[in-house]
């Protein structure tokens, strides 16, 4: 489908959710899925904020078990297993190492210890329990693993997903269930009667046009932004909603491991990092900073890349320099205002507020468990609506992967794009530009693809199904190369 700004103006929906990262789009895939008439928008593309810099892990949270967050790992670790078995296509095992090195601040008795708790709140489904390698049979597997004072390893399992991929799924997957999905559509303001939200008014960004919906109920879901939406909708004595937003950066490497990713602790201030196989690179995260200001603004500093760089160094023998790095992606991590000094400490719990009796923000959470937050918000809905909350679906129902044709010609072999690819991007998916179809609908972003020339490839494709002229296409191209996030 084709975005349709008309199918919004002037109508009336049961819910509609403001905010297109992977949050909004679970809540708009669980609300179609139990027959609420759905609608959806995002200022920008979906997955354009941090659901497309993220980690890209489906993960337990192990780190969490030093803060005593028991519930919070044990419900990570059944929402893992829920995501690989409705987007397998997606959400992959991945094997890690935790490498022990004398003098460190946990031993491996330690590290054991932890794990077979980690295994127990997984109830053991995951994908291999945990296993203790000797220092040898650790460099046996990852080689490049940093062999001074290796007290041993170890190995453990947890997943990888395709973040962008999965959040843009999740709302083809509301579209066909009916849903009205419009992307490039920002909320301009919030219209009240008494303790109402009586319509939303709303901008085709790609056109300015502006036009009103309204809705029984709204539900805001903008991650870092939710706090700015809150303030559209609530009067000063209502309740609000703060965040202590922390930001993660990321670099991408060439190829540093084999086949495990690397989970470490850093030396300096105890944070828990990774060096992640991605696609043929590595992706090395992630740093953990306040941050103030535009989460649209977020990027790698200097310190950053010395920080990351560093991580490299403590944790392999190999030399990686700034002249060596592909790519940085920055997020901004809508935690919720907490007293921990520490960004790292900081809980990754989510809160749900009313702020009128038609409208809800969902603020704080993690990538992981964004399918419960969404359940439990739909629930929500449904009491706003005076009306018993259908069963959830979204444990059950498999995310479709989209239909693929791999004949054709190919755009790059890591990850393998083929143009069809982009032509798919442009008919079914939304995509309206060349850095939506390189960072959230193929990955070519964040690869050794990366470039002018593909970028002018995808440009030539999609101004043939989109109808562009020839300004038209170097524009989007430009702007695609433009906002690429290098090292500063």
């Amino acid at each position: 489908m084709k975005r349709n700004p008309a199918a919004l103006a002037g109508q009336s929906f049961d819910l509609l959710i403001i905010g297109g990262g992977i949050v909004g789009a679970g809540i708009a895939r669980d609300a179609a899925l139990r027959g609420l008439r759905t609608a959806i928008v995002d200022q920008a593309d979906w997955a354009s904020g941090t659901s497309s810099r993220s980690s890209k892990l489906i993960h337990g949270g192990f780190r969490y078990l030093e803060q005593g967050a028991f519930h919070l790992v044990a419900e990570a670790c059944r929402e893992r297993a829920i995501l690989r078995r409705i987007a397998p296509h997606l959400v992959k095992p991945l094997p890690f190492l935790f490498p022990v090195y004398q003098g460190g601040r946990r031993s491996l008795l330690t590290m054991r210890l932890g794990m077979t708790l980690y295994d127990l709140l997984a109830l053991y489904r995951n994908t291999h329990p945990h296993q203790t390698l000797s220092a040898d049979a650790a460099l046996t597997a990852e080689p490049t693993l940093a062999s001074d004072g290796l007290r041993g390893a170890i190995r453990f399992y947890d997943c990888q997903e395709d973040d962008a991929r999965l959040c843009v799924e999740n709302v083809l997957h509301a579209a066909a269930l009916g849903a009205v999905c419009c992307n490039y559509c920002p909320v301009i303001a919030l219209e009240r009667a008494g303790q109402h939200i009586a319509s939303i008014r709303l901008r085709d960004q790609l056109t300015g046009e502006e036009f009103v919906a309204r809705a029984n109920a709204v539900v805001n879901a903008a991650g870092p932004w939710v706090q700015r939406v809150a303030e559209l909708a609530t009067d000063e004595s209502g309740p609000t909603v703060r965040l202590s937003p922390t930001k993660g950066v990321h670099m991408l490497v060439p190829r540093l491991t084999r086949e495990h990713a690397i989970a470490m602790q850093d030396r300096r201030d105890g944070r828990i990092l990774f060096i992640l196989p991605w696609h043929d690179c590595s992706l090395v995260g992630t740093t953990d900073t306040d941050f103030t200001g535009d989460p649209a603004d977020a990027r790698a500093t200097d310190a950053d890349i010395a920080y990351l760089l560093d991580a490299i160094s403590q944790a392999t023998r190999s030399t990686v320099s700034r002249a060596d790095i592909l790519a940085t992606f920055a997020g901004i991590r809508p935690l919720l205002a907490a007293d921990a000094k520490r960004p790292s400490a900081r809980s990754r719990e989510h809160r749900i507020v009313q702020q009128a009796d038609n409208f809800l923000s969902i603020a704080g959470g993690k990538y992981t468990t964004y399918r419960a937050m969404a359940q439990e918000a739909v629930d929500r809905v449904y009491r706003l609506l005076n009306r018993r909350p259908p069963a959830c679906r979204t444990a059950h129902e498999p995310i479709p992967p989209p239909p693929r044709e791999t004949s054709g010609p190919t755009l790059c072999d890591n990850p393998q794009v083929f143009e069809s690819d982009i032509t798919r991007a442009a008919r079914d998916e939304m995509a309206t530009s060349v850095a939506d179809v390189m960072w959230r609908r193929t990955g070519l972003a964040l690869s050794r693809c990366s470039g002018e020339p593909t970028a002018r490839r995808v440009g030539s494709l999609l101004a043939t199904e989109l109808g562009w002229d020839p300004p038209a296409e170097f524009r989007s191209v430009r702007d695609y190369l433009q906002c690429r996030v290098f090292p500063v």
